[in-house]
């Protein structure tokens, strides 16, 4: 049986990767943190567990509601990860197109799709981010539309 993902299990989730990346640190800590707006991701159990990690370096919806620091995901916020503005968008259509009937189907035609993108494929994707990261310092964070990636 799959689990769903409760708040509980999210924190498990980040447990693991903040063990992980304590693990292969060797520099300070000076990241921040950005999740989507998903309900089991804007718990206090959750917001609790980002603000003893991260601190004021969270970028979430409603975490500066809940510990006065942090950054509110500001709406129509240019995508910040390849998977946003390409990775979903090219295996559902490709996933989707195969019209999977159970959970199952799903994640093996989900695999699939993951194992078929090229090495060039990524270097394409990786070279649209830094593309898409400098028209964002261009533009001072704000939203922009109208550019082809």
């Amino acid at each position: 049986m799959r689990e769903i993902i409760s708040s509980e299990r999210y924190i498990t989730i980040l447990e693991q990767f903040v063990s992980t990346q304590i693990a292969l640190e060797d520099r300070p800590r000076i990241e921040w943190f950005m999740q989507d707006g998903a309900r089991p991701h804007r718990t206090e159990k959750v917001f609790r567990f980002l603000d003893e990690y991260f601190g004021n370096r969270v970028i979430a919806l409603d975490y500066p509601k809940f510990t006065g620091t942090g950054m509110d995901c500001p709406p129509y916020s240019p995508d910040l990860t390849p998977c946003d503005y390409f990775l979903w968008g090219a295996l559902k259509d490709i996933v989707y197109g195969n019209h999977p009937s159970t959970l199952d189907e799903l994640e093996s035609a989900i695999c699939v799709v993951c194992n078929t993108i090229s090495v060039e494929t990524l270097k394409d994707v990786t070279s649209n981010f830094i593309l898409h990261l400098c028209h964002l310092i261009f533009s001072n964070g704000e939203h922009f539309e109208n550019i082809v990636f």
